[in-house]
């Protein structure tokens, strides 16, 4: 389905509109940005001084090492000659960070909610303040032992024991994704009558023999659970000879604060119980949590998990979540594969797509007369924060199977605690598959089954939001998708489970997809394009650049703050 101009009950912001609408803002936007948004808070004594204070990850377990900048902050009269932090919350600033540019880190080993706060001084004498609140969670909190299902320190076995019968019926015709009743050994523990089913789309067809599974717990046996879990899924890194992408996104995700799924490799082993021959090795897949109402509960508070949960969807020429307003009625939004595009995943029993459809009309359904109307219209109905910390891992590791290019692979939680939706991340196998210049704000929308992407291209023209998002790439590139990190952390992932290759059926027999030697030159590959866009983009980010690029509005503005139509 084609996102249309103009269609009946609304009305969209096209590019050109969106030119007239803030190109008298622009300037005084980029030369003097306005403060924060969610987390993010500044007092500011003298109009000539601004602070701002970022922190990554700004929530988590304990213990939480968190990583701190003051980016953005500026003197338009003199240079600041002093960063001082409040790390702790207690009310002094007994962290100097001067010597390094404002950036710090800490360590919290308790619990609780930490206002955190830099101080930064010119040469003049002049002080401003910002602050940031970090989120501390102690393990106990969750109803889910995640680190003991998914734990990492090595590749554990898991055999799915399951009859010839049913064997056969799933392989008979894959993309039906049929269900059929088996048990699974779990490390060391069993679970009877289980479903197990295939996974995937476009994946399923050219896999071979190394499907991806899903596992549900209580297909067959009402409310069982494996240690509070009611799915599991085994993903076999399919178009990923190193099998460190999917593995990485995530734990990049985690580290920016963004909501994402625990992981962990395991050896996976098939045995069909009715034949004489033993269990048959299938390979290395990534154990990943499945996003549901208990993932949201762990997230959002045990309190939590009542709102609405979406899955999104796309496909080629029949549409795509692309937060765009097509009306009141659901039915007339996309229908990739004759489902509506935002696939519900909770309150089955009464669907309402109505905190849906009011997204979308916040987002693509108004025609604002300010850029203050935008802003404060859509932070009601979204943790914008949170979708600038999403959109920042995934711009940066440059996985663009998602949200602004084909809008596909993301969930939306409606968060009853605070009235806003979530973005969660999701399906991260496609990361690092970009170049390494690819610009920082992303390339003009679109390229794929989007035709129009309205919540990526009117945030990208609000100068405070790319502002919090380039403070955000910049966290990244510096401490976790960066030459001191990156490589030492792939090779550790590999290291552990290339003793698990031999017999791994996407590497070895009639349908192996890869080589061994894949394994290690894709590694490489990936090392080499992490260090080639970090460097990119720290140059564009400590050039000031990321303050004259205005995207998507095919403008930006020159150091003398003119505007000058882009190439």
């Amino acid at each position: 389905m084609t996102k249309k101009p103009k269609k009946q009950n609304y009305r969209h912001v096209e590019v050109g509109s969106i030119i007239a609408f803030f190109g008298i803002t622009i300037l005084l936007l980029v030369l003097n940005p306005s403060k924060g948004v969610d987390s993010v808070n500044a007092s500011l004594p003298s109009a000539d001084l601004e602070a701002y204070a970022y922190a990554m990850p700004h929530q988590g377990w304990a213990p939480l090492t968190v990583y701190f900048s003051a980016f953005g902050s500026q003197s338009s009269t003199g240079n600041i000659v002093s960063y001082e932090w409040d790390l702790d919350g207690n009310g002094l600033y007994d962290t100097d960070a001067s010597a390094g540019g404002g950036y710090a880190s800490y360590t919290y080993t308790k619990p609780g909610e930490y206002l955190v706060t830099v101080r930064v001084t010119d040469n003049a004498g002049r002080s401003s303040t910002a602050n940031t609140t970090i989120t501390v969670k102690h393990p106990s909190s969750s109803s889910v032992g995640y680190w003991t299902i998914f734990d990492d320190s090595e590749v554990r076995r898991v055999e799915l024991q399951i009859t010839q019968a049913n064997w056969d019926a799933m392989w008979e015709k894959p993309d039906s994704k049929k269900r059929v009743e088996a048990d699974i050994l779990l490390f060391d523990e069993l679970v009877e009558s289980i479903s197990v089913s295939m996974k995937g789309n476009g994946s399923l067809g050219g896999s071979g023999e190394k499907k991806s599974w899903k596992i549900d717990m209580n297909d067959f046996v009402d409310e069982q659970e494996y240690r509070n879990l009611k799915q599991i899924l085994f993903h076999n890194n399919f178009g990923d000879a190193s099998m460190l992408r999917e593995k990485m996104g995530y734990e990049m995700s985690a580290f920016a604060g963004v909501p994402a799924g625990h992981t962990a490799y395991v050896e996976f082993w098939i045995d069909i119980v009715d034949d004489e021959n033993p269990s048959e090795y299938w390979g290395v897949y990534t154990m990943v949590e499945r996003v549901d109402a208990k993932y949201v509960r762990n997230r959002f508070g045990n309190d939590n998990g009542t709102g609405n949960l979406y899955k999104a969807d796309a496909w080629f020429e029949q549409g795509a979540a692309d937060l765009a307003y097509y009306g009141q009625d659901i039915e007339d939004y996309p229908m990739p594969r004759g489902e509506v595009a935002y696939g519900l995943q909770t309150n089955l029993d009464d669907p309402d797509y109505t905190d849906i459809i009011n997204l979308c009309y916040v987002i693509d359904g108004v025609e604002y007369q300010t850029e203050a109307e935008f802003t404060q219209a859509l932070e009601e109905v979204l943790n914008v924060d949170g979708y600038l910390r999403y959109t920042a891992v995934l711009m940066t590791h440059q996985n663009l199977d998602t949200y602004q290019y084909t809008g596909n692979n993301f969930y939306l939680y409606d968060n009853p605690m605070t009235g806003k939706f979530e973005f969660l991340a999701w399906d991260l196998n496609s990361s690092w598959m970009g170049s390494p210049e690819f610009p920082l704000y992303g390339e003009k929308c679109c390229m794929g089954p989007v035709q129009w992407a309205p919540l990526y291209t009117k945030v990208f023209q609000v100068a405070r939001y790319r502002q919090d998002y380039a403070a955000y790439v910049d966290l990244l590139t510096r401490y976790w998708f960066s030459d001191n990190y990156f490589p030492a952390q792939a090779a550790y992932w590999q290291e552990m489970i290339s003793p698990y290759l031999d017999g791994d059926k996407a590497y070895v027999g009639d349908s192996a997809l890869y080589s061994l030697e894949q394994f290690n030159t894709e590694r490489a590959n990936l090392v080499n394009m992490t260090s080639q866009r970090s460097q990119y983009l720290l140059s564009l980010l400590s050039s000031g650049q990321w303050r004259l690029i205005v995207p998507e509005a095919n403008v930006d503005l020159n150091t003398e703050g003119n505007v000058n139509e882009m190439p």
